[in-house]
C-alpha cells in the first residue's frame, strides 16, 4: 500500500475504502432481502400512498436503535445499516484522503480536504435534520 515515497498510495486507499464499503453494504442489504423474504415483517407498507404518509423523508429513528435490530436480525434495520454502510462510504474515503494527505505532509490537500469533509458533515448533521422537521 506504500508508494516509493514514505506516505501511502492515495488510489490504493481510496480504492480499498470504495471496495470494502460497497461488499459490507451490498452484504448486508442482501441478508435483510432474504430476511424479509423469509418472514416478511408486521408493518410493511402495502402501497406507495402508504409508504411516502410513514414519516417520509423524516428521521425515523436513532443509531442506538438501528444497531440494536440490526444485531436482533431484524429485516429492516439490517437493510438499513446497509444503507448506512453505503451512504457513508464517501465520508469514509475523504477522510481516508485526509489521513493520507497528512501522511505525506500535503498541508494545500488537508486543508481542500478537510473543507469538503466538513462541508459533508454539515449536510448530513445539520441541515439535513433542520430541512426533516421545517416541514
Amino acid at each position: 500500500m506504500k508508494n516509493g515515497n514514505t506516505g501511502y498510495d492515495l488510489n490504493s486507499v481510496i480504492s480499498g475504502v470504495l471496495k470494502y464499503g460497497v461488499i459490507i453494504s451490498t452484504v448486508l442489504l442482501l441478508t435483510g432481502l432474504a430476511l424479509v423474504i423469509l418472514e416478511k415483517p408486521a408493518g410493511l407498507p402495502t402501497s406507495v400512498e402508504q409508504l411516502i404518509s410513514t414519516n417520509y423523508g423524516k428521521p425515523t429513528l436513532d443509531a442506538g436503535q438501528l444497531l440494536s435490530g440490526a444485531a436482533q436480525g431484524t429485516p429492516i434495520f439490517v437493510i438499513q445499516l446497509g444503507l448506512v454502510v453505503l451512504l457513508a462510504t464517501p465520508i469514509v474515503r475523504v477522510l481516508a484522503s485526509v489521513i493520507v494527505f497528512a501522511v505525506e505532509r500535503d498541508r494545500t490537500y488537508v486543508a481542500i480536504t478537510l473543507i469538503v469533509l466538513m462541508i459533508l458533515l454539515v449536510s448530513i448533521f445539520i441541515v439535513g435534520p433542520a430541512e426533516a422537521h421545517a416541514g
